[in-house]
């Protein structure tokens, strides 16, 4: 199995990257301490791979680690080595969606706009079982619809101990995926995820006008853990990409304090909106 990137393994990672370099240790070092190549150092200290419990000693001892270094590390390593979240159905994936699914495991709090679609987290059944079918070209055809739904279901049931701040522009409420029934159910389960006191839904209104992510035409998801910087990660059709550079997870976080508090609806008022589109919509 290809290996994953995880924060717990790059949180240690990126703390033996810096005793390595606190050192004055380079990767030929690492090298003949190991017998490895350069290529395993760069994906250890990015997070993808963890060193052995024999290596991280002998690395320690390279890096000149003090007692207090070494335990702080040792519980990264405890913490890495118990990171692999089972996924539900993890064939259900792209390796990009496996990836932030691990990570999503891991958050106590997510943000995320969404301009197309409603947020996978808040999506029902039949809705998400509506969307795989229209994606077919992007997707495993493999993996088949009951599969993608039941994994989808099992990220959901973190929801209660999670803080979700969902940002939802109209659009994605006028489509009517799945048909009128498949919508009204869905627009009627965003109103009562609404009322959860984790859970904030709010709505960019058609007349709000362009915003700064509109071109990017996907979803952005903003993940913290305690303790650990906050990431960004950008979705599009079959994929998606991590933004990690601090410099640009401040715009993006920015940019949703911008949209929540200066563009989009308040949450009373979104769910005033979203409850109207449902009444209309079952009266078609």
């Amino acid at each position: 199995m290809a290996a994953v990137q995880t924060r717990r393994k790059r949180k240690l990672g990126q703390f033996l990257n810096a005793l390595r370099k606190r050192a004055g240790k380079t990767e030929i070092d690492y090298h003949a301490l190991t017998r490895k190549t350069q290529s395993t150092l760069s994906r250890m200290e990015n997070g993808y791979i963890s060193p052995s419990w024999t290596e991280l000693s002998a690395l320690l001892a390279l890096y000149g680690a003090s007692d207090d270094e070494r335990r702080e590390a040792e519980a990264l390593w405890e913490d890495a080595k118990q990171d692999s979240t089972r996924l539900a159905n993890a064939a259900a994936y792209t390796p990009e969606a496996r990836t932030y699914a691990r990570q999503e495991a891991d958050a106590t709090e997510v943000r995320t706009i969404e301009m197309i679609v409603i947020p996978g987290l808040l999506q029902t059944a039949a809705y998400a079982a509506a969307i795989r079918l229209a994606g077919r070209r992007f997707v495993d055809t493999a993996v088949s619809v009951e599969q993608a739904v039941a994994a989808l279901a099992s990220r959901q049931r973190r929801l209660p101990g999670l803080t979700l701040h969902a940002v939802i522009d109209e659009a994605a409420l006028h489509r009517v995926v799945g048909g009128p029934e498949v919508m009204v159910a869905q627009l009627s389960h965003l109103l009562d995820m609404s009322k959860q006191s984790n859970i904030t839904i709010q709505v960019i209104p058609f007349g709000a006008g362009a915003y700064g992510t509109m071109s990017g035409g996907g979803a952005t998801a903003l993940l913290f853990e305690e303790g650990d910087p906050s990431t960004v990660y950008l979705e599009y059709a079959g994929g998606g990409k991590w933004v990690d550079n601090p410099a640009d997870v401040e715009k993006y976080l920015l940019h949703f304090d911008d949209m929540a508090g200066e563009v989009a609806l308040p949450p009373k008022d979104s769910a005033s909106l979203i409850s109207e589109l449902a009444t209309a919509l079952k009266e078609t």
